[in-house]
């Protein structure tokens, strides 16, 4: 049977930034050639999906439309990766003396500075996810993806993966250009929230036919 609902989130491809370790939450840089290339290699090896929901930040439209030429995309801040204030652009060599930031580490609720903290993000996740929920619904498909961040997939794995009562929000690794798609079987699954299944995407064994 097929599925009722299936919504793939995606991370953004490489930026120059990314390969150097840094933390660039709200910064904007686009991708680099490499990131570019390796989107093109995988791009065959996605299924179709009817609409792109996206963060509004450059990585993450120009990865939309490099994987997904001919679909929609819906844009919006709410998902963007957790804004690092005084700390974007740095890497953790640059602050590992810093005190603050090491307490951070060890304590993410707190803020860094000009930036937000962990609960912060999640209120503005969980916004977003309602979002796409009011949108996915006066569409009438079944098949979307969401091109986003690092942080905000893993949040989003942790709150509806059937395995989230098992592995914390780090636990989840999430390749830069690739991601997981979540099912739901039935009406009733989606209106409960928590899936039914999940897989990796892209599945590579499909890229040469």
């Amino acid at each position: 049977m097929d599925d009722y609902m299936a919504i793939a989130f995606i991370r953004h491809g490489l930026t120059e930034g990314n390969e150097k370790g840094k933390y660039i939450g709200w910064s904007n840089p686009g991708l680099t050639p490499g990131g570019i290339e390796m989107l093109k290699r995988t791009m065959q090896s996605f299924e179709p999906y009817e609409v792109c929901f996206s963060s509004d930040l450059n990585r993450c439209l120009e990865t939309s439309h490099f994987l997904f030429p001919e679909v929609s995309i819906i844009s919006t801040p709410l998902l963007r990766e957790l804004h690092f204030g005084k700390w974007e652009g740095l890497t953790y060599d640059d602050m590992k003396e810093n005190e603050e930031y090491q307490y951070w580490l060890t304590d993410p609720s707190i803020s860094p500075p000009g930036g937000e903290g962990m609960n912060q993000f999640i209120k503005r996740v969980e916004v977003a996810w309602e979002q796409i929920k009011a949108h996915v619904e006066s569409l009438n498909g079944n098949r979307y993806s969401v091109i986003s961040h690092g942080g905000v997939i893993r949040y989003l794995l942790t709150s509806l993966s059937p395995m989230s009562e098992h592995q914390s929000f780090w636990e989840w690794k999430v390749a830069y250009g690739a991601g997981y798609e979540l099912a739901w079987k039935t009406e009733e699954d989606w209106r409960d929230q928590n899936c039914t299944s999940l897989r990796v995407v892209p599945l590579m064994g499909r890229e040469n036919g």
